[in-house]
């Protein structure tokens, strides 16, 4: 699955286009990011629902677009 296409606005804050040649990266690390926070009962394991909680969340928010900020 192609986990980043939930998370268009956090990639546009975090300034990351997704390409070819990152498409795997990124979709690991929203795949790990996601996991990781739902395993803590801190979001959903559900993609939808967890694109929400994260866009609503500010802490979270601001995590992921750093993890993301940092495969560019």
């Amino acid at each position: 699955m192609t986990c980043w296409k939930w998370f268009g606005s956090v990639l546009e804050e975090a300034n990351v286009t997704v390409t070819n040649k990152n498409k795997a990266q990124v979709d690991d690390l929203i795949h790990k990011y996601v996991g990781e926070k739902s395993r803590l009962g801190q979001c959903s394991a559900d993609w939808k629902k967890a694109r929400d909680e994260i866009k609503e969340n500010p802490k979270m928010k601001a995590e992921l677009i750093a993890k993301l900020k940092a495969l560019a």
